[in-house]
């Protein structure tokens, strides 16, 4: 590996893992070729973190870049031309082989015109003084005894525009001081450090950081009584009402608490300090500063977003609430993020409102951030793709560690939803949750172990779905047995043991999924998964033919009690699912052969050649007609009957 790469790695990766460095994953890093011909940069929308030799950077050739920045026509463009135009250029400059859509950072050229290594970063020990009105006279006391002085740049829209004015401002600097600035403090921005080695620039980078933070008010560590696991279901479940009423979308919401959040929520005053947008990562990432929320009332939090949309700004994503903590709605990946840019803000705000108070962006700068398709894109590729009917939501399923219910989780996954796998044998859930992360890695899902007959169990569950995504949109009952066998025979604790699952775990998870969906005043689904045998009994079948009826029934009476709470209750009747069944184990198939006079073998066959289409039935097929009812094209679908038998039992 070259040098030069090797070294970009190392400091990328020391820099990324210190969280006095980066917060919210930003920042960008670059070192120079000793030709001086070359440049190693991060990529964009790479956290300095995951750096690797494979990822995360791109070389480009530094000439292309020093004449870009020479042509004259450049800055006579319109913003929303030029900067397109001049990613497209940074792009054409790469030099390497990468084939996975990257792109340089989109200030590589800045990074061209400082010296051979460069650190970018937002600490917020930095952010507290850039974001101060006074802060560059703090700065200038802080640092009065430096060899050579800092270099403050005043506010200037990111990208081409701040790139002019620092090559502007460090060409007189160098003719000043016969070399270029090492620490660079941008107004509303951030930090560059700019030294001849990375060494040097990390050791730079810690001790500039180090000096900022001696004279910060650090956050109490005192913070009261801690918030219950009750209040913070009972706020996850308001906001989440509140977030969907005003934008539409589903998604979690994630609790987080700490230190500085921990000593802002105590306090109403502190609710005057969130105003204004401090830096363009706040503004991208977590849609501007955090809404007070003195109290959790779904429809006035609603109203309140929607105001200030009605006022042109954007619909929070981050929402501080008065004794509680920080609540952060939307995508799952992306509340890691929104909680460091948070958590960041909050002490850069605490700060800067004792050095003259903050000085946050204005309107102009914060429309061109808004329109800035570099930002934009940093962002999609840090929340990644979305897409399926069911994006967003939040689904549980009984039984997902086998046959059909895991054959359900997986289709939900696909179609976009969290799935919690709720199953009695955690083992096998874990082993279905594997399966879901290796086809689909951006997936978010969470194992339940989970006996559907024990009450105080089936709550357990339920708040744990909560505590993991915040909400519930989708409840699939797909947990069951079948003791088969002649009725002179059958057992009465196998039939006893067959109903507490089939209808006792059916009642008890739908009562709770019930709760919390009514709690949440959102809507939701509820999918039965009976069988054709609860529409057309089976011969020696007696307690899967009354649990099957049974289900079919049950469902369609909490159509008619939930649907006033937007609460739609379907049931779906699968035929027979051979696909990784417990149910279909060769015991069972030896009760089936003696049944229909044939051998074991032909027992699958035979059921087969039932059906009407003659083609075997799998998981996936269920699994499409669960996404369906569960999704918008279903809206108008409650206490209805879906069989998926391949034309053997006909609905009259």
């Amino acid at each position: 590996m070259n040098k030069s790469l090797a070294d970009l790695i190392k400091v990328s990766n020391a820099a990324g893992k210190d969280p006095s460095f980066v917060q919210g994953g930003g920042g960008n890093t670059s070192v120079k070729t000793e030709d001086g011909k070359y440049m190693y940069i991060k990529a964009s929308g790479t956290a300095l973190k995951f750096m690797s030799p494979k990822k995360g950077w791109r070389r480009i050739e530094l000439a292309p870049v020093f004449g870009m920045m020479k042509d004259a026509k450049l800055p006579k463009m319109p913003p929303n031309t030029r900067e397109p135009e001049v990613v497209n250029r940074l792009l054409a400059a790469c030099d390497d082989n990468a084939t996975d859509g990257s792109r340089p950072s989109v200030e590589a050229h800045l990074h061209a015109f400082l010296g051979k290594s460069v650190i970018h970063l937002h600490p917020s020990s930095v952010g507290a003084y850039v974001n101060a009105k006074k802060g560059k006279a703090k700065l200038e006391r802080l640092f009065k005894n430096m060899k050579k002085p800092f270099l403050w740049v005043p506010c200037a829209d990111p990208g081409y525009m701040l790139a002019k004015k620092i090559i502007s401002l460090t060409t007189k600097y160098q003719a000043q001081y016969r070399t270029k600035p090492q620490v660079l403090f941008l107004e509303k921005h951030g930090l560059f450090i700019s030294t001849n080695s990375p060494a040097s620039a990390l050791s730079l980078t810690r001790k500039v950081i180090k000096k900022c933070d001696e004279k910060l008010k650090q956050p109490s560590t005192k913070n009261g009584k801690p918030a219950t696991l009750q209040q913070i279901q009972d706020a996850s479940l308001c906001i989440r009402k509140a977030h969907f009423d005003a934008s539409g979308e589903y998604g979690t919401v994630t609790f987080f608490t700490d230190d500085m959040i921990a000593s802002f929520v105590r306090k109403s005053e502190n609710k005057r300090l969130l105003k204004g947008v401090l830096t363009p990562d706040e503004l991208i990432y977590s849609n501007g500063p955090a809404l007070w929320v003195e109290k959790l009332d779904a429809n006035k939090i609603t109203a309140k977003i929607n105001s200030m949309v009605a006022k042109g700004e954007k619909p929070p994503v981050a929402f501080l609430v008065k004794g509680l903590g920080l609540f952060v709605a939307g995508k799952k990946k992306m509340a890691p993020t929104v909680y460091e840019i948070v958590t960041s803000s909050l002490f850069i705000r605490t700060n800067a409102d004792k050095m003259g108070g903050v000085s946050a962006l204005n309107k102009r700068q914060k429309d061109f951030i808004d329109k800035w398709e570099s930002e934009a894109f940093r962002k999609a590729l840090a929340a990644g793709a979305g897409a399926g009917d069911l994006q967003g939501r939040i689904a549980v399923v009984t039984g997902a560690g086998s046959g059909i219910g895991k054959s359900i989780a997986i289709g939900l996954a696909r179609a976009g939803a969290m799935v919690a796998l709720a199953d009695i044998d955690e083992k096998a859930a874990i082993e279905a949750q594997h399966q879901i992360q290796n086809e689909l890695p951006g997936s978010h899902t969470a194992v339940i172990k989970c006996n559907v007959t024990d009450e105080s169990n089936v709550e357990a569950g339920f708040a744990r779905i909560v505590d993991s995504f915040g909400g519930l949109d989708i409840l699939v009952n797909a947990a069951g047995m079948a003791p088969a066998g002649a009725l002179v025979d059958m057992e009465a604790s196998k039939w006893r043991f067959a109903n507490e699952v089939n209808l006792t775990g059916y009642f008890l998870m739908a009562k709770y999924a019930a709760r919390t969906m009514i709690k949440q005043g959102i809507g939701g689904n509820i999918v039965t998964i009976s069988s054709k045998s609860g529409l057309d009994a089976s011969k020696n079948n007696t307690p899967y033919n009354a649990a099957k009826a049974g289900q079919i029934h049950m469902s369609r009476g909490w159509a008619m009690e939930l649907g006033q709470f937007g609460i739609r209750v379907n049931s779906i009747c699968p035929g027979n699912v051979f696909e990784g069944s417990k149910i279909w184990n060769p015991e069972y198939i030896k009760i089936c052969a003696k049944k229909y006079g044939i051998k074991p073998k032909e027992v699958i066959p035979f059921y087969i050649s039932k059906t009407i289409l003659n083609k075997e039935i799998f998981g996936q097929d269920i699994a499409n007609s669960v996404v369906f009812l569960a999704s918008e094209k279903a809206r108008m679908i409650t206490g209805q009957t879906l069989v998926v038998d391949g034309g053997q039992v006909m609905v009259r």
